[in-house]
């Protein structure tokens, strides 16, 4: 479980790293030139570090619990699993330049960077885990999103309800959790597109050239086996 793997992740840290090991295993420090690790304050930088991830560790985990208790929602998990040490390991390296002289430029840049690639993030699984608008329309079937597709009602063969759990391997797109949009790979090796959300009922549905898995609906299903019995 990611909670408990990140949890450990950064107590071990914490615990390990010191000013003997600093030069081995402290990422950006090890790389840096000896005047630049003369221009660092090492020792006042490990005390705020070890404080630092011990406070980020606990809180984590603590946090962790309580959404997990609240919600009953496997993806509330994942997203914070990620977006919090995430968040934490970006404030920790934009707090760690002020022991590093004449920082003044790299923390505005440091700045800069890392709030651009956090809202790329969230935005990125904002748009990822929203629910995709799917509808029947005259004889077309819209599938909204990024990996959504328009299907003209004569393009498919038949729908079918598939209650089990889907065994499949990403290929390309965007997989968190029980959400899964893009191209996957089934156990027998066919490649399917799957928009869904979740992990219990799914609708296959069988076109000419291609397989595609969505959640299921019981009314879009009537649906569309209504229109294909016109065609």
């Amino acid at each position: 479980m990611l909670l408990y793997l990140f949890f450990f992740i950064m107590l071990i840290m914490a615990i390990v790293v010191n000013e003997k090991n600093a030069r081995y295993i402290l990422a950006g420090y090890n790389s840096m030139s000896e005047i630049e690790k003369h221009q660092f304050e090492l020792v006042k930088f490990l005390k705020f570090f070890k404080n630092y991830l011990l406070i980020l560790a606990v809180s984590y985990i603590v946090i962790g619990f309580i959404l997990i208790k609240m919600f009953d929602n496997a993806n509330i998990g994942i997203v914070f699993s990620v977006l919090y040490p995430f968040f934490g390991f970006f404030l920790l390296i934009y707090r760690s330049l002020s022991y590093y002289r004449n920082s003044s430029k790299t923390n505005v840049l440091v700045l800069v960077v890392g709030t651009a690639i956090i809202i790329a993030v969230i935005t990125a699984i904002s748009i990822g885990l929203s629910n995709p608008t799917i509808k029947l329309n005259n004889n077309k079937l819209f599938i909204s999103g990024p990996y959504g597709k328009i299907l003209n009602i004569d393009e498919i063969l038949s729908v079918e309800k598939i209650s089990t759990p889907i065994q499949a391997k990403k290929v390309s797109g965007f997989q968190m959790g029980n959400v899964r949009k893009g191209k996957f790979e089934l156990p027998d090796d066919e490649i399917v597109t799957i928009i869904s959300t979740t992990d219990k009922n799914y609708l296959m549905i069988f076109t000419k050239s291609s397989k595609y898995i969505i959640n299921f609906d019981s009314v879009l299903q009537a649906k569309i086996n209504e229109k294909i019995k016109k065609q």
